[in-house]
């Protein structure tokens, strides 16, 4: 299962829109070797809800999760109730560990000595440590990740070990970030007018290629819309 796969309903996706099944096949096997994401934007809200789902979608193929978010979570968003199945038993849940630590610092502190196979971070540049009008220590900050995600990679002898993030900050900030390649894939979310969201996928390796999509959060699921895929000049 791939980065993209584990956040949104590829399956749905292709069920929905057979027209576009070349697009579907771009978006399940062009980003199949990203191993490190990071979720941007001003949606945090949509954020939370998507990282869950790629807990449960990972928890249910057996991946042991970290969890990691500055809030703790009360109840589960409604909209992936239905990929929990009646048994509760046969969703893992037991296989994800949330951790709910006051700062950054601690974060990092308790990270370099796990064990798991996903690392998810809601809200990273949320925790109490910095202004967030501070470029300097938002790129050091995320390039301190970069390394623990290598070091861990290499003590756990996981190289296929999996990092999602997301965070807030402003986009011409993150572009700063990307720009350094400390993140496979970027998926930058808005909100549109009408309550949808538009992703725009980046994988960083291949900068002449983008995809976006569309899609619906709505009561108790992610509605797939449609999608393009966009070529740019070098």
């Amino acid at each position: 299962m791939n980065i993209l796969g584990a956040i949104f309903p590829l399956k749905n996706f292709i069920e929905r829109n057979n027209s576009q099944q070349s697009i579907f096949d771009h978006l399940q096997y062009t980003y199949s070797f990203a191993r490190t994401c990071l979720l941007r934007g001003d949606a945090d809200q949509c954020f939370r809800s998507l990282l869950f789902q790629s807990s449960l979608s990972y928890a249910s193929i057996g991946k042991r999760i970290c969890y990691y978010t500055p809030l703790p979570i009360q109840i589960i968003p409604s909209f992936v109730h239905k990929l929990i199945p009646n048994s509760l038993l046969l969703a893992n849940l037991h296989l994800i560990e949330f951790y709910y630590l006051p700062t950054l610092i601690d974060v990092h502190k308790h990270l370099i000595n796990i064990s798991c196979d996903i690392i998810i971070i809601d809200g990273y540049l949320e925790y109490p440590l910095f202004k967030q009008d501070d470029l300097f220590k938002i790129i050091s900050s995320c390039a301190l990740l970069r390394d623990t995600y290598d070091y861990l990679k290499n003590k756990l002898h996981n190289n296929d070990l999996i990092l999602l993030c997301s965070c807030t900050c402003s986009e011409s900030w993150m572009a700063n970030v990307e720009q350094r390649g400390l993140f496979d894939l970027s998926i930058h979310i808005d909100m549109l007018e009408n309550g949808d969201y538009h992703a725009n996928i980046y994988l960083l390796s291949k900068k002449n290629i983008s995809c976006s999509f569309n899609f619906r959060i709505s009561r108790n699921e992610i509605m797939p819309l449609f999608a393009t895929i966009q070529h740019h000049n070098k």
